[in-house]
């Protein structure tokens, strides 16, 4: 049975997580923090990123993660209310923009992946180095509450996010975007 090492426990990784698991590919995931209580870019989920969970079976589950649906905006100028707009759940097919906890998404998805057998879950544990033999990537080397641990896997996936230390233990280039794509996010 093939083994995958997945590094980080965002919305990518546990939803990869998830998914082999449930096919029943045996899948580690590693998070280097214990818990996911810290600040998140991206809280707002649009209706092409709900689809997804509908399609996974998960929309129950992901309707238990306290949120809030969008529907209507303002905008606010030195205090004062400027515009005021409905948002026509027919454009968003239906569904509105859902404000949601990603700390209990995450949570959701890591609780639902513990449901298989195959799903092995480190939190609080930080991966390194890579594992490599003849010039292949083999598995990873971290550091978790036990101790160290070693990990061997037939497939290795970083998805810990823009400073990827994976990608850079794998050498792996980075292309930028020609058209960088800047979003102001604040969160009062």
């Amino acid at each position: 049975m093939a083994r995958v090492a997945i590094v980080g426990a965002g919305p990518g990784g546990a939803v990869l997580a998830f998914l082999l698991a449930r096919r029943g590919v045996e899948v580690e995931l590693f998070e280097r923090q214990q818990d996911f209580e810290r600040e998140f870019r991206g809280e707002v989920m649009l209706p092409g990123g709900l689809e997804p969970f509908a399609e996974m079976g998960l929309w129950d589950e992901l309707m238990a993660v306290p949120h809030v649906a969008i529907r209507e905006m303002r905008l606010y100028l030195r205090g004062r209310k400027r515009a005021e707009a409905p948002l026509d759940p027919d454009f968003f097919g239906g569904r509105p923009p859902l404000w949601m906890s990603q700390p209990g998404l995450l949570e959701m998805l890591v609780r639902e992946a513990q449901r298989f057998p195959s799903f092995t879950f480190h939190r609080n544990t930080s991966v390194g180095a890579l594992l490599e033999e003849n010039g292949r990537t083999v598995g990873v080397r971290a550091r978790g509450p036990e101790g160290d641990l070693e990990v061997r896997a037939d497939l290795v996936v970083g998805a810990d996010g823009r400073t990827s230390l994976v990608r850079r233990r794998a050498h792996l280039e980075v292309r930028d975007d020609p058209m960088p794509m800047d979003v102001v996010w604040v969160k009062l």
